[in-house]
């Protein structure tokens, strides 16, 4: 059996409002998610597996209805759904109401439950959320059903910190009768246990935390064996750039550098900036702020000092005597800190 396992597609989100480039970004979460149906569509994928957060917020009739009509075009393929911890259920959602095609299944009791494919000899297990978070392990003990079936588990949480969701542990599903275990939640894909227990990932980066590349995983599943392949995307994709500034660089020759780095990346790509060492002259992060394709910079860089000059011209002030006694303190990264903080506080009065 072909499967194609996707989360937090994130329908709606509304990404960079303050960026040129927002209303393309709106629309990719849409062309992303078409793109996976076309995918199903053409390699005949029998099952696609929807871990969550199909929409970035409560979903209104008219969401529903297009994407409905996007799983009226793959009729042979059958589609298994939750809702997430974004567009969890309430009692007055559309979810509620809504009538799906005949292909669509969508599981949306808040207990596990599970239901029984045709023709593919497989059951999909899930539950889907009712509220904002869920701190409680819900998924630990979760056991397939005896009998000769396929076992998929749909499943939504994961994060241990900072505020527990549904926390997972690699070992919670290595003895379970599940041949794959397809979570959604954390947006950055990966293998929790080899071909069996994955975290699909975000299918487009949300927002500029989420580095890296984002897409969606292919498998198959034969006799109960599992192989599965991750697949990406290429609608946008964030990545960081680390620049040790210096006294030179941070004479123009900065932004030259950043333009250089970007210059040389896919057009599909956009940058977080990330500024560390040591310049003489504050650094203009607005400038490179205004850049295109960068959307975020971090300025941890430190004031160059000439602590000698200093010393001799404001010796008997406070300035003065305030790097003298951090001087004559054991050298350590605390008085490094407190002695370059101190400074450019008293230099900034």
């Amino acid at each position: 059996m072909k499967f194609i396992h996707i989360a937090d597609i994130h329908l709606g989100a509304k990404p960079e409002r303050d960026k040129e480039w927002a209303k393309e970004r709106e629309r990719q979460s849409w062309q992303a998610f078409k793109a996976v149906i076309d995918k199903v569509k053409e390699e005949q994928v029998q099952l696609l597996l929807i871990a969550g957060d199909l929409f970035h917020g409560q979903p209104l009739v008219r969401d529903l209805k297009e994407v409905n009509y996007q799983f009226s075009r793959i009729p042979q393929t059958q589609v298994a759904l939750i809702a997430g911890n974004r567009d969890y259920l309430t009692p007055t959602s559309c979810y509620n109401m809504f009538r799906w095609e005949d292909n669509v299944h969508f599981l949306k009791s808040e207990e596990i439950e599970y239901i029984e494919l045709e023709g593919l000899d497989t059951r999909v297990y899930g539950m889907s959320h009712w509220s904002k978070e869920i701190a409680k392990p819900r998924y630990q003990d979760v056991q397939a059903k005896e009998g000769d079936y396929t076992n998929i588990l749909l499943a939504h949480g994961g994060e241990k910190k900072p505020i527990p969701h549904i926390p997972i542990y690699s070992d919670d599903f290595a003895r379970s009768r599940f041949d794959y275990v397809a979570f959604g939640h954390l947006h950055e894909p990966r293998q929790i246990v080899q071909d069996k227990v994955v975290m699909a990932g975000a299918l487009l980066p949300v927002d500029c935390d989420d580095i890296g590349e984002h897409g969606y995983f292919q498998g198959e599943i034969k006799d109960h064996a599992c192989h599965v392949k991750f697949v990406p995307l290429h609608y946008c994709e964030y990545e960081s750039l680390a620049f040790m500034a210096n006294p030179e660089l941070a004479h123009g020759g900065l932004r030259e550098c950043v333009e250089s780095r970007i210059c040389a990346a896919p057009a599909y790509q956009k940058f977080v900036i990330s500024l560390s060492g040591y310049c003489d002259t504050p650094i203009d992060t607005e400038e490179l702020k205004s850049m295109d394709r960068v959307v975020k910079v971090f300025n941890n860089c430190q004031a160059d000092y000439d602590f000698v000059q200093l010393k001799r011209q404001y010796d008997q002030q406070i300035l003065g005597r305030y790097i003298r006694a951090l001087e004559e303190m054991p050298q350590n990264k605390v008085t490094e800190k407190a002695l370059y903080y101190g400074v450019e506080a008293l230099m900034a009065e």
